[in-house]
């Protein structure tokens, strides 16, 4: 790698970006855990375990990002035969990032087993996501190990690291598409119902298919652009947006059990109890909505 203005734009100027936009996700993500604690403070211990989990692996890899961006830009100013240094630090935001997805995806496939009523649904997902930690558990040895850029993209270990962005946006992508398809079968002959219904495929959508669009853009920005960084830059705000994913998605159930409340006492008053009208015939995925 050279020193001219060029390469430290993609270089230097592409992590220091991706920081920048990778510390504004982080405050979203502290005001969501707040919000979180503030809304449901009797919520199930599972969930509070996990919220404090991803929020710490996030805080971690935001300091990550942030020692690598000091070392590379800092440390290393004026010193262009560095630039093929990849930092410590920056290795270990790849496994932190992992971590961080790796929660959330099992997080979702335990919704998709909820939804459907089938482990088996699940299980796939879950298994493809403990591949994807171990990928990037892998990449971070070999990126640590390594200590240069110009050895990592060499088929080995680049390889692995593309198998693991390969497999977070494929599992992504394949929750969201399960999670759309059962959703909208889940659809009744009531209107107010259906509109719940409507949002919550409409919530799942943007939240999955926003995240799986980064993740990919990542995936083919180092595919077609390994002599510069600017899938890394990306890859910093990967880890940053299936945290808040995770915590929209619980912060949410407050207003859609509202919505869904006030859906029941509309239908009641269309539909008379002496008319037997069925509630299993309105009903909502509950299970979406508690957990």
């Amino acid at each position: 790698m050279s020193g001219d203005v060029a390469t430290v734009a993609t270089i230097y100027g592409a992590i220091l970006l991706g920081t920048c936009i990778g510390c504004g996700l982080t405050g979203i993500v502290f005001v969501q855990t707040v919000l979180y604690f503030k809304f449901y403070p009797s919520d199930i211990i599972y969930n509070k375990i996990l919220v404090l989990v991803v929020w710490a692996l996030d805080m971690m890899h935001t300091a990550l990002i942030i020692a690598s961006v000091w070392e590379s830009v800092i440390v290393n100013f004026d010193k262009p035969e560095l630039m093929d240094l990849i930092p410590r630090a920056l290795g270990l935001s790849v496994a932190v990032t992992a971590a961080v997805t790796f929660l959330v995806h099992c997080f979702f496939a335990n919704r998709v087993r909820k939804l459907t009523k089938k482990w088996y649904f699940a299980a796939p997902l879950v298994f493809l996501a403990f591949l994807r930690l171990v990928a990037a558990c892998v990449s971070t040895t070999e990126i640590i190990r390594l200590r240069h850029y110009s050895l990592f993209i060499k088929p080995f270990p680049s390889w692995v690291f593309t198998l693991g962005v390969t497999l977070s946006a494929s599992v992504e992508f394949i929750i969201t598409m399960v999670m759309v398809i059962f959703l909208g079968r889940s659809r009744t002959g009531f209107a107010t119902m259906n509109h719940i219904i409507n949002s919550l495929i409409l919530y799942t959508l943007e939240t999955g298919s926003f995240t799986c669009a980064v993740t990919i853009a990542s995936l083919i920005c180092w595919m077609a652009m390994r002599h510069n960084l600017i899938f890394l830059g990306m890859h910093f705000a990967i880890a940053k947006l299936y945290a808040n994913s995770l915590l929209a998605t619980l912060n949410t159930r407050k207003r859609l059990r509202s919505d869904r409340t006030f859906s029941s006492q509309r239908e009641a008053d269309v539909y008379p109890a002496s008319l037997n009208i069925h509630k299993s015939s309105v009903r909502v995925p509950y299970p979406l909505i508690l957990r």
